[in-house]
């Protein structure tokens, strides 16, 4: 989990500081060309696409959006190095957790020693990016909720205190949502994200943030190729999210369905299937393919019948 987390206007100030602190000298920085611009310091950079060799380095950092950050987390996991994870937006949980989703399935690596989340720089990232970091969050809800299910209905291990955590982040930002003008959405979403990411190397499982949702997001990503459509990861949690809280609540169980449904609404954030370019086949196909991504026990169980997948689809194409 970091030793640091900064999360304030130029807060990259404090980069130099950080490493100072953590008795880390020469770093090798991994970003996009888009975002390289923000090596202020002049460190040593290679972009994330880049053939990389790590010789000399005694740290690396992750600088730009989820696939450095997650590139970054990859090399340092391979070469036995601390990774420093230096955000320029804020989509998903993967700016702090200790999971690298560059291969199918993801998997855990070593979580950021540090994180430096500038604000000033965050709030230039794309709107469409900062709408689906709400879809990650929201995605805790039902992730918590199918852990509990699995709990209950196989004996899986359970963290009370992970659970706990992940299910208040996710519920004081739709709080703040629902009840506010949004000036402070950039930060607290962002606090939101970097607590999420920690939830998971707490509980060393990506439980507390990955549920049934995820497995219909996963499901998507995989049907990309064949169908050609872009939506992005935080855009499909937040889809998937509403179809897990609906089929939470179909069975009379705990659910925030109305609440999720009302925040992602405000920020403009997707919740249908063709807000996310897609149709309805392409949503059947997803459905059925979600329960067999990985072995994970969630409200979908080992699969949805015909009638119930009808219900689903009919639901999301209400909203």
């Amino acid at each position: 989990m970091p030793r640091y987390t900064i999360i304030k206007r130029k807060a990259l100030n404090s980069l130099p500081e950080v490493l100072e602190k953590l008795n880390l000298k020469n770093p090798l920085v991994v970003s996009g060309r888009n975002t390289k611009k923000y090596n202020k310091f002049d460190y040593d950079l290679v972009l994330y696409d880049e053939e990389i060799e790590v010789k000399g380095y005694d740290c690396i950092i992750g600088l730009g959006g989820g696939k450095a950050i997650d590139v970054a987390k990859y090399i340092a996991y391979k070469n036995k190095l601390p990774v420093i994870s230096v955000p320029t937006t804020a989509s998903n949980d993967g700016i702090s957790s200790p999971v690298v989703a560059l291969k199918k399935p993801s998997f855990l690596a070593t979580a950021p020693i540090a994180v430096i989340a500038d604000i000033d720089i965050i709030e230039k990232s794309p709107k469409r990016l900062l709408r689906a970091g709400l879809g990650d969050i929201v995605s805790n809800i039902t992730a918590v909720l199918d852990w509990k299910l699995a709990k209950e209905e196989i004996n899986e291990k359970f963290s009370e205190g992970s659970a706990i955590f992940s299910m208040t982040i996710a519920k004081e930002l739709i709080n703040y949502i629902l009840n506010s003008n949004l000036e402070e959405y950039v930060s607290k979403l962002t606090k939101a994200l970097i607590g999420s990411g920690i939830c998971i190397a707490m509980a060393n499982t990506t439980r507390p943030a990955s549920g049934g949702e995820h497995l219909f997001s996963h499901a998507l990503d995989l049907l990309k190729e064949k169908y050609n459509f872009n939506s992005l990861h935080g855009e499909q949690c937040g889809v998937g999210t509403l179809i897990i809280s609906y089929l939470h609540k179909k069975e009379g169980r705990e659910n925030y369905l109305e609440e999720i449904l009302e925040s992602l609404k405000k920020v403009k954030a997707p919740i249908t299937f063709e807000d996310l370019g897609i149709d309805r086949e392409i949503a059947r196909e997803a459905l059925t393919l979600a329960p067999k991504i990985r072995k994970r026990w969630t409200i979908l169980r080992n699969g949805l019948r015909e009638e119930e997948i009808e219900e689903v689809l009919n639901f999301i194409e209400s909203l």
